[in-house]
């Protein structure tokens, strides 16, 4: 269910902004990427999505035409380009985002802390069977 919720939260945010699902997904890891200090190559939006270097390519084409991203030199290494999220992605996706993540933090504040601890009980052993799947 929840899975189901995010994922139209995120139709909803990208619809509003004018990207699709995909694209609002690879904005997102751009931005955390940056605010985190890591430099950004297209590798590792193909990487993070799980899709083509094609599909790749025509997604960040899309967001540089929108103005989210710029492609930049990569000082590093000339043949591969930065990836670097533009001001105005910054100023439209930033407050959106902060607001999903105040709700859902106010849901969170709703529990006490035995049913904190039991949903996070919960969360581990789920997360701990999925990492299991396929390995």
């Amino acid at each position: 269910m929840f899975r189901a919720a995010e994922a139209a939260m995120r139709r909803r945010t990208g619809s509003a902004m004018g990207l699709g699902e995909n694209d609002l997904l690879a904005l997102r890891f751009i931005l955390n990427q940056r605010a985190a200090g890591h430099p950004i190559a297209s590798k590792d939006v193909t990487r993070y999505l799980g899709i083509s270097s094609a599909s790749t390519t025509v997604l960040l084409r899309r967001l540089e035409a929108g103005g989210f991203i710029e492609r930049r030199e990569n000082s590093s290494d000339r043949r591969s380009s930065e990836i670097v999220p533009t001001p105005a992605a910054e100023g439209d996706t930033g407050p959106m985002l902060a607001m999903a993540q105040n709700h859902m933090a106010a849901a969170t504040q709703t529990l006490s802390a035995e049913e904190a601890r039991t949903v996070a009980q919960f969360l581990t052993m789920m997360r701990a069977t999925v990492d299991q799947i396929g390995a």
